[in-house]
């Protein structure tokens, strides 16, 4: 069922996007002066702000200026978030053998940079971004941690729509390439266990990012 709401969540997202987009479309002037041009951008990921009430990350873009035109931007992002949930474990429903709380807390960052191209009343991009991520479980009331690792390279494309001179609407497309390391020390059992996983995987992120956009 929460798979199917993360679905759910991601085609409500399309759909509002691609409505955003027609109706900004017909509205958004054709062309920009020097004057309209905008040094910074602050672009917030809609993503899990829908499905979770957190952003899942936060851009900060710096355009790249030349002959009155945004030829590209270099791009930083930031994420992080903390929880505490609570946990009950029962074989008949009626005994609880055990409960606890696990405190989950990760950061991640991410380097890039995009090429734009104006066509009509879009602007369509395309570029990478490298990144990497920290997240750690941690039983509070057993010896039980959980630590992950990983680094990525996703090549992406994009388009953004002008609602405004300052604000936008982007949607974002990419192939996500991550080597991961996941470590557990220790288990509700046998605090003495240690588990290693080491993977590596490619897919498709559809979307890799749909972002509303500030431009100062």
């Amino acid at each position: 069922m929460k798979r199917n709401n993360k679905f759910l969540v991601k085609f409500l997202c399309l759909v509002v996007f691609i409505g955003t987009t027609v109706s900004a479309t017909s509205s958004a002037q054709n062309s920009r002066t020097a004057k309209d041009l905008t040094r910074y951008e602050v672009a917030v990921d809609l993503q899990n702000l829908f499905s979770d009430g957190i952003p899942d990350k936060v851009l900060f873009k710096l355009n790249n200026i030349k002959n009155n035109q945004i030829i590209g931007a270099y791009r930083f992002g930031i994420g992080t978030s903390y929880s505490v949930s609570k946990y009950s474990v029962t074989h008949d429903d009626e005994n609880y053998e055990l409960t606890g709380k696990e405190q989950k807390t990760n950061f991640s960052f991410s380097l890039g940079y995009e090429f734009q191209n104006k066509f009509n009343k879009a602007v369509f991009y395309y570029g990478a971004d490298a990144g990497a991520y920290l997240g750690i479980i941690d039983d509070m009331d057993y010896p039980k941690t959980d630590d992950y690792y990983n680094i990525s390279f996703v090549p992406f494309v994009g388009v953004k729509v002008l609602l405004s001179s300052n604000l936008s609407i982007a949607f974002e497309t990419g192939i996500e390439n991550k080597f991961e390391r996941w470590k557990t020390e220790g288990t509700n059992v046998d605090p003495n266990n240690r588990v290693k996983h080491t993977y590596y995987h490619s897919r498709i992120q559809l979307p890799y990012s749909l972002t509303f956009n500030f431009n100062f």
